[in-house]
């Protein structure tokens, strides 16, 4: 049998390519990878709503308000409105999400205070 190249899939299987059919195939991938992503293209817009926040983390606005208010979540004041950077936002909620000790996320240590 030829010399192969095995190449290990997500899901446990695996790929044995002989040598010139890997080149063609790392070849094809560089050049369908040079065009530009969709995803980049329909990035999240740089300041939010609460709203707009609560949707694209399938939460209530109102608690990324209290959030804002009550604890360190960025936000910011354009004119009298609030408004979040949804980045930094899903970077402090990294911050502050809880974890188990194998690493899987339990809850968000980063409840808003209830008003007295």
């Amino acid at each position: 049998m030829a010399e192969s190249i095995c190449v290990a899939l997500p899901d446990g299987r695996w790929l044995a390519l002989d040598r010139e059919t890997f080149a063609a195939a790392l070849a094809a991938g560089a050049e369908l990878m040079t065009a530009p992503s969709p995803a980049a293209a329909t990035a999240a817009p740089l300041f939010v709503d609460a709203a707009e926040m609560g949707r694209l983390t399938d939460t209530a606005p109102s608690w990324w308000e209290a959030a804002a208010r009550d604890l360190d979540c960025p936000s910011f004041f354009i004119g009298r409105v609030r408004r979040f950077k949804v980045a930094d936002c899903l970077l402090w909620l990294e911050d502050v999400q809880e974890r188990a000790p194998d690493g899987r996320a339990v809850r968000c240590a980063a409840a808003p205070r209830a008003r007295a």
